[in-house]
C-alpha cells in the first residue's frame, strides 16, 4: 500500500512541476541557462557577462552572440519580422520577442535557447557587459 502512495505522489509531484515549468515566462525560462538573476520588479532578469575574479583578472571583457531562428509555428511575415528581430540602438544591443521564434543567447556563463510561444513578448538588451531580459514589452521604457 505505500509504494502505490509514493509512486503516485511522486506522478503528481511531477506533474505540478512540468505545469509550472509550462507556466514560467519567456524571460524566467532563458535566466537560469545564461546567468540572469531576477531583480525587484519581477518581470525583469538582468546579469553581467562577466564578474567575479574572473572580471578583476581580465579587466572585464566579454562577449555575446544571439541568433534567431524561426519556430515551427512561424508564418511568413513572422519569418520577414525575424530579419529585424535584433539590433543596434543608442549604443545597446536589442532583441525584440514578439511572436514564435527561437532564440538562443550564448556567452561565457553558458548558451541558452528559448522557444517564444504565441503572444509571448520580451525585450533582451545587452549593454557593455550587461544583459537585461524584460518580459512582457517589446521597447525599452
Amino acid at each position: 500500500m505505500k509504494i502505490v502512495v509514493s509512486v503516485l505522489l511522486l506522478s503528481l509531484t511531477g506533474g505540478v512541476a512540468s505545469a509550472t515549468q509550462a507556466e514560467a515566462s519567456f524571460c524566467a525560462r532563458l535566466a537560469p541557462q545564461i546567468g540572469l538573476k531576477q531583480t525587484g520588479t519581477p518581470s525583469i532578469w538582468q546579469g553581467r557577462l562577466v564578474s567575479g575574479l574572473k572580471s578583476a583578472l581580465i579587466g572585464g571583457s566579454g562577449s555575446i552572440a544571439v541568433r534567431v531562428e524561426p519556430a515551427d509555428s512561424s508564418t511568413p511575415a513572422d519569418m520577414a519580422a525575424l530579419r529585424d528581430a535584433c539590433q543596434m540602438a543608442k549604443g545597446e544591443f536589442r532583441c525584440v520577442v514578439d511572436r514564435p521564434l527561437f532564440l538562443t543567447v550564448s556567452s561565457s556563463k553558458g548558451e541558452g535557447q528559448v522557444e517564444a510561444q504565441p503572444g509571448e513578448k520580451a525585450l533582451i538588451e545587452t549593454k557593455g557587459l550587461r544583459v537585461r531580459c524584460t518580459d512582457g514589452i517589446t521597447a525599452p521604457v
